[in-house]
């Protein structure tokens, strides 16, 4: 077991590449919430009589198919909160696991092809309920990084990455008609304050970014930020409290970070809400400006609706890549596996990067 040492210390930040030729489109789901807020059957659960749920894997499955594009995934992509409240106990545990077993063997697709983003949820940075020194907490943990624990072993179990490896990194996956570059970021980082649903990155996950840029471009590239907490805002007004949920306290230098190395697309999840803005900072002082980012909001393709915002239903992201730019679907998710609504559909002129 862990002995409490800091496991980054023996890990890379760019991680071998996995191959999806033939394929093009890219699966993202967040804000599962296994455990005492997750909405679908767990696999082998009995529905009770006018129970019509299913689980989660026939419901994506069933809208894959409407789409046509089962076979055309090419990598699934979960940016956190796989848990509720931190909940690796075993029960829950196995019925996350055997569920994305499931849907990954349904897809097709490999381990290393299911690449598994930390949410709050996942990484409890702070005792619930406990009278702390925050200051002193969090210089603790991040000596100890014993938070992280049970999301490391449930990784490694889940996408046999190993669990001293660290939670910010790059993966290459090569598809049809281009490469896709994903730079994982774990924005569960410790910050000194009380406000613990709030995000922030840090000098290691800033770090990572820049290697993101540094890599070879030998086909059409495209790149992702993966994340969970916000990078713009999603709701229309933001109430603070003592534990508001809402921005990446270092989302400005995610973002200018992404742009400079060349990220097309940004990922997260965390508020339950799906949305799509994009983002472009001008260049100051004589600097020239990059391209803009796309920051695509999943919502939560997993929570029960007491844990939605009002009006808000499940749902999912899709994005099909080729040599000429990138499709998004935005969709419902609907518990029984019937068709929902299409939140959003278009193309993002979000061209690769070239030779």
């Amino acid at each position: 077991m862990w002995s409490g040492a800091q496991p980054d210390a023996v890990a890379v930040h760019v991680a071998a590449p996995s191959m999806a030729r033939g394929r093009s489109c890219v699966l993202h789901l967040s804000d599962l919430h296994f455990g005492t807020d997750y909405a679908y059957l767990l696999r082998g659960e009995k529905p009770r009589i006018g129970d019509p749920r299913r689980t989660l894997t026939d419901c994506v499955t069933a809208d894959l198919d409407r789409l046509g594009l089962r076979g055309d995934i090419a990598a699934m992509i979960v940016t956190g909160d796989f848990m509720t409240h931190g909940d690796f106990t075993e029960q829950v545990r196995a019925g996350a696991i055997a569920e994305l077993d499931a849907l990954r063997a349904e897809l097709g697709l490999e381990r290393d092809q299911l690449i598994a983003v930390p949410g709050n949820h996942d990484v409890v940075r702070y005792p619930e309920g406990a009278e702390i020194d925050i200051r002193e907490l969090a210089v603790e943990n991040q000596a100890r990084y014993d938070h992280e624990t049970g999301f490391r072993l449930f990784v490694e179990e889940l996408c046999d990455r190993n669990w001293k490896s660290s939670l910010n990194y790059v993966r290459r996956i090569s598809l049809d008609k281009a490469d896709l570059d994903i730079c994982v970021l774990n924005s569960c980082t410790i910050a000194a304050t009380n406000w613990t649903e709030y995000g922030y990155v840090g000098k290691s996950g800033i770090d990572t970014i820049e290697e993101l840029g540094e890599q070879p471009v030998d086909r059409p590239t495209f790149r992702f930020l993966a994340l969970h907490h916000h990078l713009l805002p999603v709701a229309d007004v933001e109430a603070l409290n003592r534990k508001g949920v809402s921005l990446a306290l270092d989302a400005s230098d995610i973002l200018f970070a992404g742009q400079k190395a060349g990220a097309q697309i940004a990922l997260h999840g965390h508020q339950h809400m799906p949305k799509v803005s994009l983002y472009q900072a001008l260049g100051l002082n004589g600097q020239g400006t990059a391209a803009p980012i796309y920051v695509v909001a999943n919502g939560s393709a997993g929570a029960k609706n007491a844990r939605l915002p009002a009006g808000q239903n499940n749902t999912y992201a899709l994005f099909r890549l080729d040599s000429d730019g990138v499709e998004l679907w935005i969709r419902e998710l609907r518990l029984n596996a019937q068709a929902g609504l299409e939140a959003f559909h278009g193309t993002l002129p979000a061209p690769p990067l070239q030779m």
